[in-house]
């Protein structure tokens, strides 16, 4: 029997590299045929997966560079540069992740994607890249991109005639005027191509901020504020350009990022999990393994809209197990029991404070639960 593992992180706790890592050693330890594949949706872990795809290329590069994160604290952050096609690979989790923010620190309504612009602007200026593939998902942000358009050389006006600086989601009503002269200068010979694992809009109650920013420590009583600054950017940007800037699927991507990527990188928007599933030829991968096993953090309805386990399910696996530290999504509904098979750590075999704990002694225990 030949296994492979090909999970999402389990956010906060495993990355794609672990978790394969980690079954693919249980099995491999049981007489098995097993092997393991790093994969993203676009959020944490897309840089892994291209430096996979491209580790016998010795013209892809690994870069290193100090940014800010969403706090405007330093954190060291990467992306890749293939300098044989001049295509680079950004994560914006890498500088505007929640994993660079510790839970107690986070605060979402005055985080900043400036992090995320220093690294744009960076390899531009470095290597003039024909094109940039973005991997969005993770972010601790929900300022809709207005931090990136800062690093990379917007001005924001108030209405005295001001630059607003270290601009986030709170000074977004404070906009009264755009200039865009540096931020094209920089942009004009760039290909962008967004990597998204949602399909929300930017406004309304399947926006955002509704869906999203309670899931980066926003409170109920300031989700109305952030909504209306949203609301009050998207005009400011329709007053730039002179028209109506809709809305649409994936623009609420990475608090609202999506949406700015669109319009003022031009960017085409599409399905992080697709683009990468092809990227590693998995319609004809899938065909050699007789059971694929994925899963991440928190199985829920999410789970089967836009993300790695969606992308996976569409190829029809001979057989599909998913792993995942808490299902929130029950094993009768029917994409699910068609087929899957299900298996959860909490409350399987541990309670949630110690599958936080302790998550790859959790993750072992959870496999000798599963049956071949």
């Amino acid at each position: 029997m030949k296994i492979l593992t090909i999970s999402d992180s389990f956010k906060g706790s495993m990355s794609s590299i672990e978790v394969g890592e980690i079954v693919t050693k249980y099995y491999q330890a049981k007489g098995f045929i097993a092997n393991y594949l790093p994969i993203s949706d676009g959020g944490e872990g897309f840089l892994d997966v291209i430096k996979n795809i491209f580790k016998n290329n010795s013209a892809c590069i690994n870069e290193s560079i100090i940014v800010k994160n969403a706090n405007f604290g330093d954190v060291d952050a990467h992306y890749l540069i293939d300098t044989a096609t001049k295509t680079a690979y950004l994560e914006l989790a890498e500088a505007s992740g929640l994993t660079q923010i510790k839970e107690a620190e986070r605060r979402t309504l005055y985080a900043s994607t400036y992090g995320f612009g220093q690294i744009i602007r960076n390899v531009i200026l470095k290597y003039h890249p024909a094109k940039i593939i973005i991997g969005l998902g993770g972010s601790a942000t929900s300022d809709m991109g207005a931090g990136m358009l800062e690093a990379m050389g917007v001005e924001f006006i108030d209405s005295a005639g001001f630059l607003i600086t270290k601009i986030n989601n709170a000074k977004l009503m404070q906009i009264r005027k755009i200039r865009l002269g540096a931020f094209k200068r920089l942009i004009k010979k760039t290909e962008f191509i967004t990597l998204t694992d949602v399909t929300n809009p930017l406004l309304g109650k399947n926006g955002a901020i509704p869906v999203f920013a309670p899931q980066k420590g926003i409170q109920e009583d300031d989700l109305m504020l952030m909504e209306k600054n949203f609301c009050h950017f998207k005009k400011m940007l329709q007053a730039y350009f002179k028209k109506p800037l809709n809305d649409f699927a994936g623009a609420g991507a990475a608090g609202g990022i999506g949406f700015t990527l669109k319009y003022l990188c031009n960017s085409q928007i599409t399905s992080g999990i697709e683009e990468i599933l092809k990227m590693i030829n998995f319609e004809q991968l899938v065909k050699e393994y007789d059971v694929v096993i994925t899963g991440e953090g928190c199985f829920d309805e999410q789970s089967l809209q836009g993300k790695v386990i969606s992308g996976i399910m569409k190829y029809q696996p001979a057989r599909m197990i998913i792993i995942c530290g808490l299902r929130k999504l029950n094993n009768d509904t029917k994409a699910v029991n068609n087929f899957t098979d299900v298996y959860a750590i909490v409350p399987t075999v541990a309670k949630a404070e110690e599958s936080l704990a302790n998550p790859q002694e959790c993750l072992i225990k959870l496999l000798d639960t599963i049956k071949l």
